[in-house]
């Protein structure tokens, strides 16, 4: 009763208690203060790696377009510096496939000699670009450093730009004298030759953006941006062209402060404990996602390099040592798969091998991914372990029988195989590594009958 006197008594003549409000007060305005720096320096980390990816896109995109140039000049070199109007225009429509391309030409000695497509271009022909005052710079440039020049964004009357590569062209005459030929230009619309990059998208994932770069006067130049642009500071990423540099502005949305947030923790934050277990739980989740980066392989989802370094110092310095075994294997002519049919495929290619592995293994070894095509097992055998390294050593061969097929490309691929164990032939992860190692070659040797030069 007396308990509830004093109570009741404390509740006439206060609400709540002063100092405890205070000091929740500053916690509050602590840890909201912190949420908002996190939250948005995270924000601003997603921001900035999206815009590497989407420079990264351009700058691919724009090289791909500009390699159409360099096909012609091969093809005007293997015809001795000569091409004709036929043979242009056949070369030429083969490489007007790209979106955004206005136009393909042929500069002998900077003299627009031929032009795909010549209609509504008939007014270029004959134009000597090195007495153009508009062009005689930039052409000079890229006859000078012997490489792909760029003019413009330059505005065209129907509206947006064209962009105009100029690849110079030059013939190594038997004494070794360079004699110049001309330039083979490719002329693209933008923004219609960005098109296959997606910036458009961005606003689908809360970002505005802009695409500038800066004219011939040093004042920005807009080459493309979405329909708002916000008014705060942007992350900026650069984009390396010829002779020139880009940069993509990405601007969130809804600001860089999520204030609906902010005012829902300032008005909870009071809740000490309950705030509390909310930051522990993050940090939990934060940790969760540091672990999986930090030891685990994106592409194939198996632990990596870095987490065998430290799996095999923990069991080598544990107070009992048990015997364990490290499968070494690497993929023979994995580089041929790449350069034959391209990444993508190389990459298909490496997560199907670690599915292999795992349906060979099973869920008691640990299978990882040392890096590029180099995967390993660590595993626990027994003392009959040379028994079992030779089952396990058929089973992935008979595994790998069975050929990898994607989009009707069929893929045959084999896999060298070394191994090691402790404590017989190493007792420390760099010399179990390299014995595992040497098998591993001595085995691609003896099976591929290949030199030192082509063991990959």
């Amino acid at each position: 009763m007396r308990s509830g006197d004093v109570a009741m008594r404390t509740s006439k003549n206060k609400i709540f208690d002063v100092h405890v409000f205070v000091i929740g007060l500053a916690v509050t305005v602590l840890l909201v203060a912190y949420s908002a720096y996190l939250s948005t320096e995270a924000l601003k980390r997603d921001a900035e790696h999206i815009a590497e990816v989407y420079s990264a896109r351009t700058e691919g995109l724009l090289s791909d377009l500009f390699h159409k140039t360099d096909i012609l000049e091969a093809i005007v070199l293997s015809n001795g510096g000569k091409i004709s109007e036929a043979g242009f225009n056949n070369v030429a429509k083969s490489l007007f496939d790209g979106s955004g391309i206005r136009a393909i030409q042929y500069l002998p000695e900077g003299v627009v000699k031929y032009c795909y497509p010549i209609k509504g271009n008939e007014a270029v022909l004959g134009d000597n670009i090195f007495k153009n005052p508009k062009r005689r710079y930039d052409a000079l440039l890229a006859f000078n450093t012997k490489s792909t020049a760029l003019s413009g964004p330059y505005s065209l009357t129907q509206g947006g730009f064209g962009l105009v590569a100029r690849n110079p062209i030059f013939f190594t005459e038997p004494g070794g004298q360079e004699k110049f030929l001309g330039f083979s230009v490719i002329i693209l619309d933008l923004p219609a030759a960005l098109d296959p990059i997606m910036l458009k998208e961005l606003p689908e994932y809360g970002y505005n953006y802009r695409l500038y770069c800066q004219d011939e006067n040093g004042k920005d130049l807009t080459i493309v941006q979405s329909d708002i642009v916000n008014a705060v500071k942007p992350v900026s990423s650069s984009i390396q062209v010829p002779n020139h540099v880009w940069t993509l502005d990405l601007f969130p949305a809804n600001g860089w402060f999520e204030w609906k947030k902010i005012a829902e923790e300032a008005l909870f934050g009071l809740l000490i404990s309950f705030l509390l277990a909310v930051i522990f739980k993050q940090k939990a989740e934060q940790a969760r996602v540091l672990y999986r980066f930090a030891y685990t392989d994106e592409l194939t989802g198996l632990f990596n390099r870095r987490w065998l370094n430290e799996q095999i110092e923990n069991r080598l310095n544990a107070s009992v040592k048990v015997p364990f075994v490290i499968f070494y294997f690497d993929l023979n002519r994995f580089k041929q798969v790449n350069d034959e049919y391209g990444h993508f495929l190389g990459d298909a290619l490496l997560r199907d091998f670690a599915v292999r592995l795992r349906s060979v293994f099973g869920e008691s070894a640990f299978l990882i991914r040392i890096g590029g095509d180099e995967f390993g097992v660590l595993a626990d055998l027994g003392e009959d372990y040379l028994q079992q390294v030779t089952f396990y050593k058929q089973q992935l061969a008979d595994n790998l029988k069975s050929a990898l097929v994607i989009n009707d490309i069929v893929l045959n691929y084999s896999a060298s195989i070394g191994w090691a164990q402790f404590p017989q032939d190493g007792s420390s992860y760099d010399s179990l590594l390299k014995v595992a190692d040497e098998r591993m070659y001595e085995d691609k040797r003896l099976h591929y009958a290949v030199d030192e030069t082509d063991i990959k």
